[in-house]
């Protein structure tokens, strides 16, 4: 075999193992994600991009891929416990709303009534992945404000999410937290 034929069929090789490591997950049908590739696990395809805080909070969460993706059996977890999200599908580069509230005036509401405590001046809110577990392998998005540490403050530094001492500013007064931009979490009031 010449040295050419060679490196040819190495480098042939080498772009089948670096394809078939980049599949892109598949689309979702009625019966849920398809189980190839990353859509095995839909919980990495959302970040949390905005917090109601109050009575009638919410958690917005965008699906930040390029493909839609169910909400089906994600949880939103804090230290009072988890919700796990219900069967809605979200369209790539939107967002979804969990209210605790009836979500009047939201577009794109996944679920109303949530058993979530929003309040102004200190909490978390981590997406974890569907399963039983709170640990770092389970956590695909945090955001704590007001103080720290919290419940899932450590599993969030230990996933890669969360610097330790971290946590959003905020008010007693806050009516929601929201990204800059520049990736920072600050605050609006009444």
């Amino acid at each position: 075999m010449t040295p050419r034929l060679l490196v040819a069929l190495l480098l042939l090789s080498a772009a089948l193992v670096v394809a078939a490591c980049t599949t892109s997950p598949s689309r979702t049908d009625s019966s849920g994600p398809a189980s190839s590739g990353l859509a095995g696990d839909v919980s990495r395809f959302f970040s949390i991009e905005e917090i109601g805080l109050g009575p009638e909070g919410f958690v917005m969460l965008l699906n930040y891929t390029d493909q839609p993706a169910s909400l089906e059996s994600i949880r939103l977890c804090q230290a009072e416990g988890c919700v796990k999200l219900p069967r809605f599908e979200v369209a790539a580069g939107t967002v979804a709303y969990v209210t605790v509230g009836d979500g009047a005036g939201l577009d794109r509401v996944a679920m109303t009534g949530a058993d979530l405590t929003l309040t102004p001046d200190d909490g978390e809110v981590a997406i974890l992945r569907p399963g039983s577990g709170t640990e770092a392998a389970d956590v695909r998005a945090y955001l704590e404000w007001g103080s720290t540490p919290h419940s899932l403050s450590a599993a969030a530094v230990d996933a890669g999410l969360w610097q330790e001492g971290s946590y959003a500013p905020t008010a007693p007064n806050a009516t929601r937290l929201y990204k800059t931009d520049a990736n920072l979490w600050v605050f609006d009031t009444e």
